[in-house]
This record gives C-alpha cells, sequence and structure tokens, in this order.
C-alpha cells in the first residue's frame, strides 16, 4: 500500500527521529551545492547543472531549516516558486533527483576507473580532480536518498498507526474508531431509532401473499 502524497504534506510536524535524520540530508544537499561548483570548474558544466537541481529539490524539501530557509524564500520568490510550495510533499521528488544524479556520477566514476585505472589521471589542470567531485556527489546523493526513504517510511507507518490526525484529536479523543466499531455503532442506532426504522423500505415493506385468484385459458369466453 502507498500513502498518498499529499497525506504527508499535510501531516503532522516531523518526529525527533525524522528531524535528526533530516539534519544529514541538509549536508548532504549543502555537498551537493559544492560539487555543483567543483564540477563546472572541472570542465563538466551539464554534470553542475544536474547537482545544482538537485540541491534545488533539497532545498524545497527542508524549507523550515533555519539555514536553507532564507534560501528556500528567494528560490519561493523567483518563477521556480511557482513549481511548489516545498516541504514534505517534496520528499520523493527529491529522492527521484538525487537517485538519478548519484547513479549516473556512480557509473561515470566507474568508466573512468576502468579507463585510467584511478580517480586521478593526471593532475596538471582542474579537470583531473573530476572524479573526486563525482565520487563526493554520488556519495552524497545516495547516502541522502536512503535518509530521505528512512523518513518516508517512518511517515508511512505514523499515518497507518493513526498518530496523523487533525490538530488535538490525539489528545481530546484518544485512538480512531476503526471502520467495523463504527459500522456496528451506526447500526445498533439504526435498530433502536423508530423513526429511522420507518425510513427503511425493506423494513416497512407488506408481507409476501401468493397469488390467490382464478386462472383464465386462451380463447375461454368471459361474457
Amino acid at each position: 500500500m502507498v500513502v498518498p502524497l499529499h497525506s504527508l504534506s499535510q501531516s503532522a510536524p516531523p518526529t525527533p527521529g525524522m528531524v535528526t535524520k533530516l539534519v544529514y540530508v541538509k549536508r548532504c544537499v549543502i555537498v551537493t551545492y559544492i560539487c555543483a561548483v567543483g564540477r563546472f570548474i572541472a570542465d563538466d558544466p551539464f554534470g553542475a547543472i544536474n547537482d545544482v537541481f538537485g540541491g534545488l529539490f533539497g532545498t524545497f524539501l527542508l524549507r523550515e531549516d533555519p539555514q536553507l530557509q532564507s534560501c528556500f524564500q528567494c528560490l519561493h520568490e523567483s518563477p521556480l516558486g511557482a513549481m511548489s510550495e516545498g516541504g514534505m510533499a517534496c520528499l520523493l521528488p527529491y529522492m527521484l533527483m538525487a537517485g538519478l544524479n548519484g547513479m549516473f556520477s556512480s557509473v561515470r566514476v566507474y568508466a573512468i576507473l576502468v579507463k585510467f585505472g584511478t580517480l586521478k589521471p593526471c593532475s596538471d589542470r582542474l579537470g583531473c580532480y573530476l572524479p573526486v567531485w563525482l565520487c563526493v556527489s554520488a556519495a552524497a546523493q545516495l547516502l541522502a536518498v536512503f535518509l530521505s526513504w528512512t523518513v518516508y517510511k517512518q511517515m508511512q507507518q505514523q499515518v497507518f498507526s493513526g498518530v496523523y490526525m487533525h490538530p488535538g484529536e490525539a489528545t481530546t479523543s484518544g485512538p480512531a474508531p476503526s471502520r467495523d466499531s463504527q459500522s456496528e455503532g451506526a447500526a445498533a442506532s439504526f435498530r433502536g431509532d423508530p423513526a429511522m426504522q420507518t425510513l427503511n423500505p425493506w423494513r416497512t415493506q407488506a408481507p409476501f401473499q401468493p397469488f390467490q385468484g382464478g386462472g383464465h385459458q386462451f380463447g375461454e369466453n368471459r361474457s
């Protein structure tokens, strides 16, 4: 079973365990921005753009973080703000973007290792350090995907257990009744209310009586 995305975005605030993991996700986002700069300097502009997009998704996800809140406000006031309001609704999109970036960077690192046998094939120019930036970018984003996935699983468990309810409902009304108990209560109230019984056509219909008249045949004279 999959929890709808809008249910996660409208849920209660994250638990302390989720906040701890999101703090590490924030560090991975910052590292992703740094790797984007490094890849751009190392003559890999398209890879740098991919890392920038991954960092932007992470910034929208962590819109309430004190260190990224000002950055999110600037992005939200730009045309990018029309794409999303940010928050936990960006959890799955960020996981998808970071996961793709991490896999692509890992494949490039593997290709460089197979071709040169080392992560530093040269040292006379800035492009020689590109494999290092690829390794750091892949590690940071794949780690962020893993941490985000654990947060998503915890949110699923809390949604299924009924923790995410309307404000004040968990403390005032206790646990939510099950569907079976609600159905039994409705049926009991229906049986105990005479007015409701009169509204039920299946309870007020007349008893069945078989036909008691005489039969007729074709051609019989009725006069």
